[in-house]
């Protein structure tokens, strides 16, 4: 059986908005300017707003390095969701030029943990689990404020879905609740938790659907919905209902499934989500072919190929560019490297000629010297 989340970090904005602000961020910005929670808010509905916007806030914070990183974060992410995955990794890195100019360790940790989840969007786990581990590593050795200690939980997050992916559910359950242990308490004081909260009861559900635990499933989904409704947000709202409406399906009560998905396409709708898990079109599908109602379950089925072709094709693309990139990076230092040993060769060579120069030059005053002495003892 696969997954209700399996690979939902691919199409969903992860731990974006925590790796985006802290409160630094928040008494930065002018009251009349967009609030960057209210951007992340949008990301999933309208990325190219976003992108719009958060362009102009860039332009007037330049010079703050903390607000250029947590703008550049936002419009990284929202190229994520537009699937330019190329994109998102560019402003990724950008983040990090600028991080890597201040003496800041909570901002390394934030733009480390950003990087990590990039590559994880786009499957490459050896890398991500390395930005992972840079982050991780940073906290255990710079220790972390209490009003940030929340990055903590975002690490471990991030962790558990590259262990998830790498070596499945029982392995990455273990960082789940360690994240639940920094996030739940840091919550009073931090509000927006409550998405990352949301999404790792239904990370957990998906792991309890795999291993055929149906009423653990349910409770982790339903736990995941008691946050992020009082939160509004509408794509893991529509994912935990999606996952409710499976486990019925699992059971055999279709038409019970049938208004759980329901109230999920109805949220998808509502808020102009299009990057929704391709899995919840074909779960759905499954279930009115189930109903023998075999036009929704054709008009699903074909809109699950679609997503899940156009998001592979991205990433292809994506990876490939990346791909090429670096190994013209790799070509042009090795170029360089080859330019650099060739100037040395040239310089060695140069000198060894000048100094054969001097020793022949001095060879010939000498021999000019020992002629006229030589015709003298001949006399």
């Amino acid at each position: 059986m696969k997954l209700l989340i399996q690979k939902i970090k691919n199409v969903l904005i992860v731990l974006c908005v925590l790796f985006i602000i802290n409160s630094q961020t928040f008494s930065a910005q002018n009251k009349n300017e967009p609030h960057l929670d209210s951007l992340f808010l949008m990301m999933n509905s309208n990325p190219e707003k976003v992108i719009q916007l958060g362009k102009e806030l860039y332009k007037k914070y330049k010079g703050n390095p903390k607000m250029e990183i947590s703008i550049l974060t936002i419009i990284g992410s929202s190229y994520s969701v537009k699937k330019d995955y190329e994109k998102a990794i560019e402003y990724a890195f950008k983040t990090r030029d600028i991080s890597q100019k201040i003496n800041d360790y909570p901002t390394q940790i934030q733009v480390a943990g950003f990087i990590g989840e990039k590559y994880h969007n786009l499957n490459i786990y050896s890398k991500a689990k390395y930005y992972a581990d840079e982050a991780y590593d940073l906290i255990e050795k710079h220790p972390l404020p209490d009003s940030l200690k929340f990055y903590k939980g975002n690490i471990l997050f991030l962790k558990a879905l590259v262990y998830r992916d790498e070596l499945g559910c029982d392995f990455a359950k273990t960082y789940y609740e360690k994240a639940l242990e920094v996030y739940i308490p840091a919550l009073k004081n931090r509000d927006m938790l409550r998405f990352s909260i949301a999404d790792i009861y239904n990370e957990i559900g998906g792991c309890f659907l795999e291993q055929d635990q149906l009423e653990a499933a349910r409770g982790s989904f339903e736990k995941s919905l008691q946050y992020a409704i009082k939160g509004n947000y509408a794509l893991l709202n529509a994912e935990s209902l999606a996952g409710l409406g499976r486990i019925n399906f699992l059971q055999k009560d279709y038409l019970k499934a049938k208004k759980e998905f329901d109230k999920a396409i109805l949220i998808l709708k509502s808020n102009k989500v299009e990057n929704a898990n391709p899995e919840v079109y074909k779960y759905i599908s499954e279930n009115y072919y189930a109903l023998n109602d075999i036009e929704n379950h054709t008009l699903y089925l074909n809109l699950y190929k679609q997503k899940t072709n156009t998001d592979i094709s991205a990433k292809k693309k994506s990876v490939n560019e990346i791909i090429v990139k670096q190994t013209a990076k790799g070509d042009s230092e090795n170029n360089n490297t080859a330019k650099y040993w060739i100037i040395i060769v040239l310089c060695i060579l140069i000198v060894l000629v000048i100094y054969q120069i001097v020793q022949t030059k001095a060879k010939i005053r000498k021999l000019k010297k020992q002629i006229p002495e030589d015709n003298m003892h001949s006399s």
